[in-house]
């Protein structure tokens, strides 16, 4: 009995992160950077759920920023006033069909955007300009979720 209760809190948890949308000026056009994940090959931000030793969704974003980018600078995260309401897919097994809230986040990184590279965690990353993330996004909901965040840029 005690097992299924487990079971289904697990199954309720909603997680909680971030969505980091950086962007750099480059010969003035904004270019945002887009992340291609190494185990799901999936097209999207540097992003991620809060674990037990981040404090806030910032605390959150600045962990996956330094695992995912190699940054080890802490940059000036600006929350928007969009979340990104979802439910994971199969690729992420250990979440698979549970809710996610993620607040999204914009930085302009154009003094520090050379000193971007990445680490295992992602198969690439690339600079594009507004109508190309929107057509490399994997998610449709994200391309939403984008265009809303941006659309003050």
């Amino acid at each position: 009995m005690e097992k299924e209760e487990n079971d289904i809190k697990q199954q309720e948890k909603v997680f909680t992160g971030g969505i980091a949308i950086l962007y750099k000026k480059d010969e003035n056009q904004l270019k945002f950077l887009v992340v291609e994940n190494s185990k799901t090959g999936n097209i999207t931000f540097v992003a991620g759920a809060k674990e037990d030793t981040d404090h806030s969704e910032i605390d959150t974003m600045n962990r996956e920023i330094q695992e995912e980018l190699g940054l080890q600078t802490e940059i000036k995260l600006e929350p928007t006033k969009v979340r990104h309401e979802f439910v994971f897919g199969p690729n992420k097994k250990e979440r698979a069909g549970q809710q996610g809230s993620y607040q999204v986040f914009l930085a302009d990184i154009t003094n520090i955007s050379d000193l971007i590279t990445h680490t295992e965690e992602l198969r690439n990353i690339r600079w594009l300009g507004k109508d190309e993330v929107i057509n490399s996004l994997s998610f449709p909901d994200l391309k939403e979720v984008f265009l809303k965040a941006t659309e003050n840029l």
